[in-house]
């Protein structure tokens, strides 16, 4: 009998959602646990980087959402998140590979930014937990996600020119969802579950944002169906 799959995961996180989208996509069923408030410290102590998620499945401790999501689909093949044909499979990763290393920061970037957002986002990050853990949550956000973002980049641009190239890159997604259902031929792939992660953290938490992401009709119908 197959062990019980545990998914260890900061709730806010879109790599931890795209995991738990992946083990539904496969109809996996799992236990998620939490790590809000001041529980993400333990996050420390289950990887040897110290970042969600990680899920432990058959006896295994596994970190880091792409090589969760290849193990998954090499030890439960069906139905398949990667293409077998060769250049499918290829533009599938490059679509997952640009979400999490490009699009992840335009969310990040949202929810600093935005101050409406951002209440939301600890407010998430808090649910369960002592209202005493709320603000020192608030603070280690604030300065943990700040940071990172402006050493990638994004945090030192003018606002407007972050907006423009994200609205680009809806454009784009809208253009490419012209010839399908999905981003890479005819079935839902790792590549949808990567690039709608971000994209439902972005819908979720940003009031302003929202309005663009909903007003496309080829996107807003893919994300629903995601």
């Amino acid at each position: 009998m197959p062990q019980p799959i545990t998914l260890h995961q900061w709730e806010i996180s879109p790599f931890c959602q795209k995991v738990a989208r992946a083990l539904r996509f496969k109809g996996l069923p799992f236990e998620a646990i939490d790590y809000n408030g001041l529980l993400a410290t333990r996050a420390m102590g289950l990887s040897r980087v110290g970042k969600m998620p990680v899920l432990d499945i058959d006896g295994l401790r596994l970190q880091d959402s792409t090589r969760i999501c290849r193990y998954l689909d090499e030890h439960y093949p069906e139905p398949p998140l990667f293409p077998q044909e060769p250049q499918q499979r290829a533009l599938v990763e490059l679509w997952e590979d640009w979400a999490d290393e490009t699009l992840y920061w335009f969310e990040v970037y949202f929810r600093v930014k935005d101050p409406e957002a951002f209440n939301q986002a600890v407010e998430f990050a808090s649910a369960g937990r002592s209202a005493l853990e709320r603000l020192p949550t608030r603070l280690t956000l604030k300065a943990m996600l700040g940071l990172q973002l402006y050493a990638q980049g994004l945090g030192r641009m003018a606002p407007e020119d972050v907006e423009a190239e994200f609205l680009r890159h809806l454009e784009r997604i809208e253009s490419v969802l012209s010839d399908g259902d999905w981003l890479v031929g005819p079935r839902q792939t790792i590549a949808d579950i990567a690039v709608g992660s971000q994209l439902l953290e972005v819908l979720r938490t940003s009031d302003r944002m929202r309005p663009e992401l909903l007003t496309r009709p080829r996107l807003a119908a893919w994300l629903e169906r995601i």
